[in-house]
């Protein structure tokens, strides 16, 4: 199958309002209530009040939307929400639609179902190119060498690490229409790398828009200010060195803290109440990490997390001159020896048809051939929302259920802070130490660092 046979459900759209037989759609109740900032009286007198007058909805929405755009206001296109689902969409592909931080995401997670053959998608760019043969071929051995591995008992939470981002995977995701701009404007404007099925998503993204609500939609594409829409964290560009310039060329397995700053008076004022909760915001522990796709994926979800990231072609550059300190390879497969080179093997085969694509002419189809093990370097900026809530990073990642890798990511993170603020020290802590409990099927032993705990109690909390 190739990447542009992607299929976009759109299972709903909103808001709506219905009263007896009128029923007004995203376009004319969002400008309606856009119109309450000024009146202050509910959407059914609004309305009365626009019909009594003899006011066509649809003129003053258009009306609406155009005023408040062009003034640069992203509350309208804020309060217009998509529900959609994706299938047989790329993980290189997906990278980007889980970063925009206004929206949430279910994603199939390739630590629970394992790939079958023909979900190794082709890129379109290759459709009928002599290359496309290389890179069947090169799928297929990678897609045995994955296979060998869960016959080996390898668990898919370390197999996937040999996939290539052309796997395929299925997401849900509940977004504003103001956080499909950047990827609208990146197909418009070829901002960075645009693939052909990336133009293939935003053409169906934006055909189930203009059929929703095709006045707010313009309205709002109408706007083209630079920079005129929500950043989006996006590897999909050329090597531009930002996150070298700002976090040096250091290499750095796990975290490594660049700085931590708080206002003056931070210490003081205890960390158990509410005046820390409003604080939160006001502590930043910048951190310069070098983590596998497979990891880095899981981390851009978590979106109170703000991230830079360097460029995918930056990460394979730096694969193909140090190839053995640029990948990762999980434990349970770098301690067997036979199943080690065979990782080691289908890595270098899939390095090489990066080359032989990139040589090629096929820069964009290239980036479908990197592995899930190549390391990428981020920094990260982490509040005290994500070191101290159970919700938060460092809480929910340290849990013995956490992906192993970013697991050692939050651990070193917290050695770090600890380190620069030792007045965080018995703040900070995994999930079971804020709740009181252990929220996993079965529990594990550091719930007894903190807390008496037993299989008795552990069923009680769970019932």
């Amino acid at each position: 199958m190739y990447t542009d046979e992607l299929v976009l459900d759109l299972l709903s759209v909103g808001p709506f309002y219905r009263e007896d037989r009128l029923e007004l759609g995203p376009d004319e109740v969002i400008a309606v209530e856009g119109l309450g900032t000024f009146q202050g009286v509910n959407i059914r007198e609004r309305v009365s009040d626009a019909l009594s007058r003899g006011k066509e909805l649809s003129k003053l929405a258009s009306k609406v939307h155009r005023e408040s755009t062009r003034r640069g206001h992203a509350s309208l296109a804020t309060s217009m929400v998509m529900f959609w689902e994706v299938s047989n969409c790329s993980r290189l592909i997906s990278m980007l639609l889980v970063a925009p931080i206004f929206g949430s995401y279910l994603q199939e997670s390739q630590r629970r179902s394992a790939l079958t053959r023909e979900r190794l998608l082709i890129p379109a760019e290759l459709r009928g190119k002599d290359l496309e043969h290389k890179y069947s071929r090169v799928m297929d051995k990678c897609f045995n060498a994955y296979r060998r591995l869960c016959e080996e008992g390898v668990h898919l939470e370390d197999s996937r690490y040999l996939l290539p981002l052309s796997a395929a995977t299925s997401l849900y995701a509940t977004l504003p229409l103001e956080s499909h701009v950047y990827i609208m404007r990146k197909v418009e404007q070829g901002l960075g790398v645009v693939t052909q099925e990336l133009k293939t998503l935003v053409g169906k993204i934006l055909e189930a828009a203009k059929r929703s609500a095709p006045l707010l939609l313009d309205s709002r594409l109408s706007f083209k200010a630079r920079w005129g829409y929500y950043p989006v964290t996006d590897p999909l560009r050329q090597g531009d060195g930002l996150v070298q310039r700002l976090g040096g060329d250091r290499p750095s397995g796990e975290a490594e803290l660049l700085s931590i700053d708080y206002p003056r008076g931070f210490e003081g004022l205890g960390l158990e109440g509410v005046v820390a909760e409003q604080a939160a915001p006001l502590l930043r522990a910048l951190t310069i990490e070098s983590l596998s796709l497979a990891a880095y994926h899981q981390a851009i979800r978590h979106r109170t997390v703000p991230t830079v990231v360097e460029s995918l072609y930056e990460a394979a550059e730096r694969w193909l001159s140090r190839p053995e300190e640029s990948i990762v390879i999980p434990p349970s497969i770098r301690s067997r020896q036979t199943l080690s080179q065979r990782f080691i093997e289908a890595c270098e085969e899939l390095g090489d048809l990066y080359s032989s694509l990139m040589s090629g002419g096929e820069v964009s189809a290239a980036l479908y051939a990197l592995p899930n093990s190549l390391k990428i370097r981020v920094i990260r900026s982490y509040n005290l929302f994500n070191l101290l809530s159970p919700m938060g990073f460092l809480a929910t990642r340290t849990c013995s259920a956490a992906q192993w890798e970013e697991r050692a990511i939050a651990y070193r993170l917290w050695r770090e802070v600890e380190k620069a603020a030792p007045w965080l020290r018995d703040a900070m802590g995994e999930k079971c130490k804020h709740l009181g409990y252990c929220p996993e099927k079965e529990w594990c032993p550091i719930i007894l660092k903190y807390w008496e705990y037993s299989d008795e109690q552990h069923k009680k909390y769970n019932q």
